[in-house]
């Protein structure tokens, strides 16, 4: 069993039920929830930086602008008889974007709701980066599975990082 060491008095109180009855696996699932959520990370707390996504935290801590970084989600309903070819080519713009510079994160999520609709959640550096993203191939056959009527909808969404880990 996990020996977690944590001081009693920075247990929150929806916490504060006896970890010893909780699997280990649930019991550091609950702390990561919590820490990531608030985005609690403190010098009084320094093992948050080590549960919480120590490489995006490393990523972002070495940008040397004081921007806010960019991100996006992007809403993606896709025609059933082309779905393989979007896994194909949604899988090498993930990959090709995840070795831009700037680019922090790039995720391709299915919905449960509906096996062809997809959520992309991107960050970058910073807002001027996106154009960096946009000149990539990798970004160019996403238009062109757009063009060509792969897409049925879809919908982009901006913002900028608040908490962030």
């Amino acid at each position: 069993q996990a020996n977690l060491s944590i001081r009693r008095d920075h247990l929150p109180p929806y916490l504060s039920i006896p970890m010893m009855k909780l699997t280990p696996i649930v019991s550091i699932l609950l702390w990561a929830i919590h820490f990531s959520a608030l985005s609690a990370f403190t010098p009084s707390r320094p093992f948050v930086q080590t549960v919480i996504a120590p490489k995006s935290r490393a990523r972002m801590a070495a940008s040397s602008s004081s921007e806010s970084p960019f991100c996006i989600v992007v809403e993606a309903e896709i025609e059933p008889d082309r779905m393989g070819e979007f896994l194909a080519m949604i899988q090498a713009n993930a990959e090709g974007s995840r070795k831009e510079p700037e680019c922090l994160r790039f995720d391709v999520i299915r919905s449960q709701e509906a096996q062809n609709k997809f959520f992309f959640y991107e960050i970058y550096k910073n807002a001027d980066s996106i154009n960096h993203h946009k000149a990539q191939s990798h970004y160019q056959a996403w238009i062109d599975f757009k063009e060509s009527g792969g897409v049925i909808k879809s919908v982009t969404h901006k913002g900028d990082g608040e908490f962030m880990t």
